[in-house]
């Protein structure tokens, strides 16, 4: 696991990470746990808000955030557990405040309106597979809370994917594959 700071600046990897967890969760917020030793210098590191990249075998997860008052000591006291969302949450630090509308705008659009709202660009559109023009209204709802209101008109199945990768971090809302894939 590799911490880094609200900015995104390297901080530390925490080689001794262990009960590493994650679920991942179509078209949800991803959720993710790990532990240290108590007397692990690292936790220092292991700041609320601070993210966390998770491997698994070597290879990459995700990005995460760890969550304020989410940790705890195990009953021995000789390890702490940190609780962590998948850093789409940092989507929920911002509102569109007071009445919002958008009027026959594409999904391309819209996401956009959405994300321009964002004190601090951490989110920037990528590949939007739907075209129909749709009207919405919000009124005091986080961004992602108005982001995932969006498909929820489709008929058709949909999926957001994202890149987490490149910074600021790319959102994409899909069609899912023909066929299924599991891990």
């Amino acid at each position: 696991i590799k911490v880094y700071d609200n900015n995104m600046v390297f901080q530390a990897v925490l080689q001794n990470a262990d009960k590493i967890s994650y679920e991942k969760r179509l078209n949800e917020v991803w959720k993710a746990e790990f532990s240290l030793p108590a007397d692990d210098t690292k936790n220092a590191y292991c700041q609320p808000f601070h993210f966390v990249e998770i491997f698994d075998a070597g290879e990459r997860v995700d990005l995460f955030r760890i969550l304020p008052n989410k940790f705890r000591k195990s009953a021995n006291g000789k390890m702490i557990t940190y609780s962590c969302e998948h850093v789409l949450s940092t989507l929920l630090d911002d509102l569109l405040f007071q009445y919002h509308q958008t009027t026959n705008l594409s999904p391309t659009d819209t996401i956009q309106y959405i994300l321009d709202e964002q004190s601090i660009e951490r989110w920037v559109i990528g590949t939007i597979e739907f075209t129909d023009l749709y009207s919405y209204s919000w009124e005091n709802v986080n961004l992602l809370s108005a982001l995932f209101s969006i498909p929820k008109t489709y008929s058709d199945a949909y999926m957001w994917t994202w890149d987490t990768s490149v910074y600021p971090w790319v959102l994409n809302l899909v069609e899912p594959p023909a066929s299924a894939t599991a891990e």
